[in-house]
């Protein structure tokens, strides 16, 4: 049944259930309200556990002040990744669906419903929790407690008193609206610990090879059965114990068949495969793309030599210049034969310039040296695997910014870490949760707790880091659009000017109203940005 059926499903059944709990009175007996099909539970009992959490204020006083700082680069973050989006939208071919801006599980499709309620719950109570301790700390009466409910817990919210709230200092309203969101940051960075330093970091691979990251479309490898997440053990009775073992293979015979001992979801396997180097991409206009070959194509033979590998290529290039045309042999897969054979229609390939082609594609890294040198205008992969070691996963979880050297590379790595969800990483399930085991100290852990764990810690972080980050946009009513108001009402009193209390609300509400439509302006873009 479809996804949006089902939620709708759920939705009506929902609103046929208030409607009655509302006609028979039940929610006036259980201290709760209504927003439209929205149900609001207010409670005074959490307030004690916040008295006893906020007896310490000392240190939560400098917790509040450490908030702002976090809140304050967060925000310098966040901002700049919007502007930064803003610059390259339109070079994207597609606008991301409205779902995937809301951070609610069941709506947006790449967050689970499972493990994104649990996260968002703990997400929302840190928040709301860190709020009503500094509001306490503040001297700020906390009137009520609560949970908000659609279908399932959505949110959840302290309510202190409004006019001690206007009347306190902008320092103690500031660390009040800072706490939410910063704890969120904080809590993030703990779990990420615990999933990285902990849970990635005692994984070891079950079958040591050659990881298949990625099978070319129609290339010998995935013709024979050898999908992506399989591990390559075997190439000819030869052990393959890491990628540059398969990468580096020579081939006896390109174009013959070989076995291929394999691994996939924890079965061992034997696949026939055609030997050689196999074309992975061409680009339009360019030499291998104007001799007609194409993706999966296994490249025999160059200028008269017999590709042993892929680093033959480039020895055979080498002799060779740009614009000269060389004799080529190529084996294309007939559907009618069900087999590779040599392709009789392309015989030759114009060699193109090196320098033209990065110019068009990446002028960053151009060389006047590539001028006249010969190009193919396309890559190679052997047998058609993108091949990493088989521990590349574990790896990268359990050290994410391991090897990074600048900012750049930092900000790739954190990008990375927050876009699992769209690669289809998290949550981590068959088949990649197939190449690894628990071992060391978690090496008692049975495998499904390990997994269940492990993806929890995920969107846990995932969870707190979006909360976080979306509550510090300088947009009123987020909480960093209250910081950011009284941080203008700070520097507007540092000027030296003197304004009326009329002057200064004034200014700080039109800078703040420019900045939350900025900040909307930013957001929206990046949904419509793709049609122009």
């Amino acid at each position: 049944m479809n996804g949006y059926l089902i939620a709708l499903i759920v939705f009506l059944a929902w609103v046929g259930i208030v409607f009655i709990l509302n006609r028979v009175k039940w929610f006036e007996k259980h201290s709760m309200s209504l927003q439209g099909p929205i149900i609001m539970w207010k409670t005074r009992r959490g307030r004690d556990l916040i008295e006893r959490l906020a007896s310490k204020k000392r240190l939560w006083d400098f917790y509040g002040k450490v908030s702002l700082w976090i809140c304050a680069i967060s925000m310098a973050i966040i901002m700049t990744l919007l502007l930064w989006e803003a610059t390259i939208v339109t070079q994207v071919d597609r606008a991301p669906s409205p779902e995937l801006i809301l951070g609610i599980p069941g709506i947006n499709p790449v967050i689970p419903v499972g493990y994104g309620i649990l996260g968002l719950l703990i997400a929302i109570v840190v928040h709301e929790f860190a709020h009503g301790i500094l509001t306490r700390i503040g001297g700020i009466k906390v009137q009520s407690l609560g949970l908000v409910f659609l279908v399932f817990p959505i949110g959840a919210f302290v309510e202190p008193d409004e006019e001690e709230m206007k009347k306190t200092t902008r320092s103690k309203r500031s660390k009040v609206f800072a706490a939410g969101p910063a704890s969120n940051i904080v809590i993030a960075m703990i779990v990420l610990s615990l999933f990285s330093g902990v849970m990635m970091s005692s994984l070891e691979p079950g079958a040591v090879g050659a990881l298949a990251r990625g099978v070319v479309e129609g290339s010998p490898a995935q013709m024979a059965g050898i999908v992506p997440s399989s591990v390559i053990l075997a190439v000819s009775h030869e052990t393959v114990r890491s990628a540059e073992d398969l990468t580096s293979h020579v081939s006896n015979e390109p174009g013959s068949t070989i076995d291929i001992d394999y691994a996939f979801e924890g079965e061992n396997k034997i696949a026939v495969v055609v030997d050689g180097i196999v074309v992975s991409f061409v680009a339009e206009n360019y030499a291998a793309h104007e001799a007609g070959v194409r993706a999966g194509m296994v490249l025999v033979a160059l200028n008269g030599t017999e590709l042993a590998n892929v680093g033959m290529i480039s020895e055979v290039m080498s002799e060779c210049r740009a614009g000269q045309t060389v004799p080529v042999v190529v084996m294309s897969y007939y559907s009618n034969v069900s087999r590779f054979a040599v392709n009789y229609s392309i015989t030759d390939i114009t060699l193109s310039d090196k320098w033209e082609y990065y110019e068009e594609f990446t002028p960053s890294k151009n060389d006047d040296s590539y001028r006249g040198k010969p190009f193919l205008g396309g890559g190679f992969l052997y047998l058609g695997i993108d091949a990493v070691d088989s521990s590349y996963y574990s790896d990268i979880l359990a050290n994410p910014f391991e090897g990074d050297r600048n900012l750049d590379d930092f900000s790739r790595s954190w990008l990375r870490l927050i876009a699992l969800p769209f690669l289809d990483l998290a949550p981590l399930r068959s088949p990649v949760t197939d190449l690894y085991v628990p071992s060391g100290y978690l090496e008692w852990m049975p495998e499904s707790v390990f997994w269940l764990l492990a993806n929890s810690l995920y969107w846990i972080f995932w969870l707190n880091l979006m909360v976080g980050l979306t509550n510090v946009l300088p947009a009123v009513p987020l909480d960093g659009g209250y910081i950011f108001r009284d941080g203008i009402s700070y520097l507007l009193d540092k000027t030296g000017r003197k304004y009326t209390s009329e002057q200064k609300d004034r200014i700080t509400g039109s800078v703040s109203i420019s900045l939350a439509l900025m900040v909307l302006f930013l957001i929206v873009w990046q949904l419509v940005g793709p049609a122009f």
